[in-house]
């Protein structure tokens, strides 16, 4: 991939790495969240996400911010791309995305005063690299302009599992771009409709570009307890006491629902998902004439939109409709697609059951 020339020496990259393993069970653990799987290539998402960023931010410009639980398989695949292990800030506990974004910010800033940061989350999916590299570059020319830039999805559906952002349109030195007016957590289900009705919402991605001096002062003004912690003890001894005293807070709530000059771009064309649930996955990758996607060894008959994913077994599924049936070694999901979603419910009662299969 060509680096656009827009592109300069002062822009970098903070992946974050967190997740506890939840939506994706039983594929998926707590020691082996969504970001380590192989779900749509031969690569984890974590390397996905490292694999876009190729020729676009220099690896030595590229910060990972995980738990410390990850830290021996984070800087093992970060090595492949060149990442080195000092650019690994590891959290003892997870706190959220605000904490890491500041921690990252005035580690990045003592470097390069000058950066341009770009958050990216380890466990998106985006199909079409390409567009993702020009509509970042339409957001490293709003960051330039000092505004906090979030990645904007047109909805396609009525979804009730996302945040949005209410948009109107402005122009600033001749450019047109949407002004973010309101940010919106996840709406109930008419809402959503509404949403999708008047067009001037947009699907909140979680990737976010601005200039790190830009982000320091709204992150001083909106979580000063929060900054002033991270400035003062993030590289001294007491680290860890100090950071069992941070918030566990999202940027989104802590800075940008606050700020005045928060932008977005449409980033409609890069064929992004969250791959946030089963039916996410299912409706993003490629299925057959009756909309089922198998994978493993499976039988299906007279089934339709059904999702197998299978392991070592043979699997025979007859009649099925709207279906999801992931099967692991020591467990099996089989649910509704439409109920994916409450997949971390059936987690959080093994968790309270103490059941080794979480």
């Amino acid at each position: 991939m060509k680096k656009p020339s827009r592109f300069n020496h002062h822009l970098y990259a903070v992946v974050l790495v967190g997740g506890s393993g939840t939506r994706f069970w039983p594929l998926s653990r707590w020691a082996h969240p969504k970001q380590f799987l192989k779900l749509t290539s031969s690569l984890t998402l974590f390397e996905e996400t490292l694999k876009r960023l190729n020729g676009v931010v220099r690896p030595s410009h590229i910060y990972i911010v995980t738990n410390v639980k990850h830290e021996r398989k984070i800087k093992q695949l970060a090595a492949g791309f060149h990442v080195s292990s000092s650019n690994v800030l590891l959290e003892p506990s997870g706190k959220n995305t605000a904490p890491a974004a500041i921690w990252a910010a005035l580690r990045i800033a003592a470097v390069d005063p000058h950066a341009t940061m770009v958050i990216l989350p380890s466990d998106h999916l985006i199909k079409h690299p390409a567009n993702f590299v020009k509509a970042l570059g339409n957001a490293v020319d709003l960051a330039g302009r000092d505004y906090l830039v979030t990645f904007g999805i047109p909805p396609t559906r009525p979804e009730t599992g996302y945040g949005y952002v209410k948009t109107a349109v402005r122009k600033d030195q001749g450019t047109k771009f949407f002004k973010v007016v309101r940010f919106i957590e996840k709406p109930v289900l008419a809402k959503a409709k509404q949403f999708c009705r008047e067009k001037n919402y947009l699907w909140n991605s979680g990737m976010f570009v601005w200039k790190v001096t830009t982000f320091l002062i709204e992150a001083q003004r909106y979580l000063p307890r929060v900054y002033g912690l991270l400035n003062r003890h993030a590289r001294g001894p007491g680290f860890r006491q100090m950071w069992a005293k941070l918030p566990s807070i999202s940027v989104d709530c802590g800075i940008l629902e606050k700020a005045h000059n928060v932008a977005a771009v449409d980033a409609q064309n890069i064929g992004w998902s969250d791959v946030g649930s089963w039916q996410a996955l299912a409706e993003a990758l490629s299925n057959d004439s009756l909309g089922n996607h198998c994978r493993g060894d499976v039988v299906t008959l007279n089934c339709a939109k059904t999702f197998v994913w299978g392991d070592h077994k043979l699997i025979a599924a007859i009649g099925l409709k709207d279906t999801v049936i992931i099967d692991t070694p020591d467990a099996l999901l089989v649910c509704a697609k439409e109920q994916s979603q409450q997949v971390r419910r059936i987690v959080a009662h093994l968790t309270r059951s103490q059941r080794r299969e979480v």
